[in-house]
């Protein structure tokens, strides 16, 4: 008596079941995926956002009291890939590239503007080791906040300026660099710079 897996000789050989095919269906559908549909969702992604004439925009916040700047000219845009809510945000405007970071000190005594100027120079060192920045001046926004602002050289020239909290739990850092950038280009940069505001009602 033959064996019940034994063929008949001439019969045809068993094919695989629905079960067999599966995991090749499930491993060709993820390759498809992979290969096709995500590079076109990635391509349908938009790198950069508009931002509105005459938006502000909170940047940070610590202790009582929060930031914001106001783009009062338009054709500027976000970098929400390279951004990070209340923390850090690139913006573009031609060939203008503005890099916004509040920064926390770790100090328990808050430090001097002075002394966060100094830690904005290695900050733009440790990104561009050819960047440098120049001595400082005082400024004051439009709504009265004092800090200090200079000329920044490096790959690309450009300028930077810090506005501390009034009561010094945090930062704002602003950094221009661009080649190429035109009068309006940086009008509108100095409208940014100067656009800072302090309000009470930040993080408790």
């Amino acid at each position: 008596m033959a064996d019940a897996d034994e063929r008949e000789p001439g019969s045809e050989p068993s094919r695989p079941g629905r079960s067999a095919w599966l995991p090749l269906g499930v491993a060709t559908a993820v390759t498809v995926l992979l290969v096709t549909v995500w590079p076109l969702l990635n391509a349908a992604l938009p790198d950069t956002e508009p931002v509105r004439s005459g938006q502000a925009l909170r940047v940070g916040s610590e202790g009582g009291y929060e930031a914001a700047l106001t783009f009062e000219r338009g054709g500027w845009e976000l970098y929400p890939g390279s951004s990070t809510a209340d923390r850090s945000y690139l913006f573009g405007r031609g060939p203008v590239e503005l890099t916004v970071r509040s920064v926390v000190p770790l100090e328990e005594t808050p430090p001097s503007a002075t002394e966060l100027w100094q830690g904005l120079g290695r900050t733009v060192r440790a990104e561009d080791p050819d960047a440098r920045l120049g001595d400082p001046r005082p400024v004051a926004a439009d709504e009265g906040a004092p800090g200090l602002t200079g000329p920044l050289a490096g790959d690309e020239d450009g300028v930077a300026a810090l506005y501390p909290s009034p009561d010094g739990g945090f930062a704002v850092q602003l950094v221009l660099s661009g080649p190429d950038a035109t009068p309006a280009d940086l009008a509108a940069v100095e409208d940014v710079i100067r656009s800072v505001v302090f309000s009470e009602g930040g993080a408790a």
